[in-house]
């Protein structure tokens, strides 16, 4: 008896066929999927910065709102008495401009301890990629306080 000839192989083993192209559409969609949530994270963290801007020039220009009857009734003792309406009045003059820029742009201001504009601003924000998910949008939030600056006078 003659022994059987050894066949070679040639050609790629059974079996295996498409596991690079699986592998490959697998990390495409991971890759995918990533880029998705760095645009969404930067968008969110964007709009925060941008509220949190408009929340910072509201609450300035409310520490100017100087109520005057308690000014003229105590003066400068305790620092610069603001008028609440006169912070509300800022507040929504600032939310008009600022909004032209930001839309959805909410800003709320008060007073804190009779000296002190405290404004805290809110803006929906649509996330570009996870919104086909779902409901695709975040609200940012932002608060900013500031006081009248209070300068004694040199002596001259």
């Amino acid at each position: 008896m003659r022994p059987e000839p050894v066949r070679r192989r040639t050609g790629r083993p059974h079996g295996d066929d498409g596991t690079v192209l699986v592998l490959t559409l697998g990390l495409a969609a991971l890759l995918l999927v990533l880029v998705g949530v760095v645009v969404d994270v930067s968008v969110t963290v964007l709009a925060k910065r941008s509220v949190a801007s408009a929340a910072d020039g509201a609450a300035i220009s409310a520490a100017q709102a100087l109520d005057y009857d308690v000014f003229y009734a105590s003066g400068l003792a305790g620092g610069v008495p603001l008028s609440s309406e006169g912070v509300a009045e800022r507040v929504a003059t600032y939310e008009v401009l600022a909004a032209r820029e930001q839309p959805g742009l909410r800003l709320y201001g008060s007073v804190e301890g009779g000296g002190t504009a405290v404004v805290t601003g809110t803006r929906a924000v649509a996330l570009p990629f996870t919104g086909w998910l779902g409901d695709g949008t975040v609200e940012v939030t932002a608060q900013a306080r500031a006081r009248a600056p209070l300068a004694q006078p040199e002596p001259g």
